[in-house]
């Protein structure tokens, strides 16, 4: 296969150069282009109505000024790859993007753009923010399965395009392991609550505030994908990439 690789770690972070050695490894044609610095949590934002810079930083391997939405949409609208890509690969993120958090994933969202241009996109993360915590073991998963992965971005085995109408991007999570038991399909995702905490100084007219990071804490099922996630099994999840609506109620009790 003919895949790009993006993240929101940066393009020399240690998850996204390891899995570009596996998928290598394995044959396929693999290109890069991700954020030139860490863009954790950025979500789908993307950059407008200024100029980005894109970088040769090794063959096949770009860096890109903006988001990682901006590094998928720069990269398939652009003409600097050195093939048109079969599918978009984001991460390994360090760290989960489970049930909640892709709503503020920068990984996520990097699946999420491939899809909404028609190309399969896959979401990948490590459950752990240990510094020290291995990717090789979600890395080769990736790599063995890539192909199985990109399929259930293509619901019913058809064709890239058409197919995608449905708009759906594939998440995957594991914890940092030797091995793991199995892996497993689910449609429920977690609710997260994050425990954070706002620390407020006021510094004359001028309030200074630190947002720090909590405990969170994961809601749900024992099929959601954080509880599979967390028995050591390989949590994988397909996300619709469009919003949806709600069903319609009454609004004609509505003055207009």
């Amino acid at each position: 296969m003919k895949l790009l690789l993006t993240n929101d770690d940066g393009w020399n972070a240690d998850g996204i150069q390891i899995l570009f050695g596996r998928l290598k490894a394995c044959g396929h044609d693999v290109a890069i282009c991700a954020p030139d610095r860490n863009r954790s949590a950025a979500s789908s934002r993307i950059v407008v109505e200024r100029p980005m810079t894109v970088k040769p930083e090794a063959p096949g391997v770009f860096s890109c000024s903006g988001y990682p939405s901006d590094c998928v949409i720069v990269a398939l609208r652009g003409t600097f790859l050195p093939f048109v890509p079969d599918a978009v690969i984001s991460g390994i993120n360090r760290g989960a993007n489970l049930g909640t958090d892709i709503i503020y994933s920068g990984t996520a969202a990097a699946a999420r753009q491939a899809v909404l241009y028609g190309v399969p996109g896959v979401a990948v993360s490590l459950d752990s923010h240990d510094p020290g915590a291995p990717f090789d073991a979600l890395a080769d998963f990736t790599a063995t399965n890539v192909e199985r992965l990109v399929a259930l971005s293509l619901p019913g085995g058809g064709e890239r395009g058409s197919a995608l109408r449905e708009g759906i991007f594939v998440n995957v999570n594991a914890q940092a392991r030797d091995a793991y038991t199995a892996a497993v399909c689910t449609d429920e995702l977690s609710f997260r609550e994050y425990r954070d905490s706002v620390d407020i100084v006021r510094q004359g007219d001028v309030f200074e505030v630190f947002c720090r990071g909590g405990e969170t804490v994961s809601h749900g099922s024992a099929d959601n994908d954080a509880a599979i996630s967390a028995r050591g099994e390989v949590a994988i999840t397909r996300v619709y990439a469009r919003p949806l609506t709600a069903e319609k109620v009454d609004v004609s009790a509505f003055s207009v």
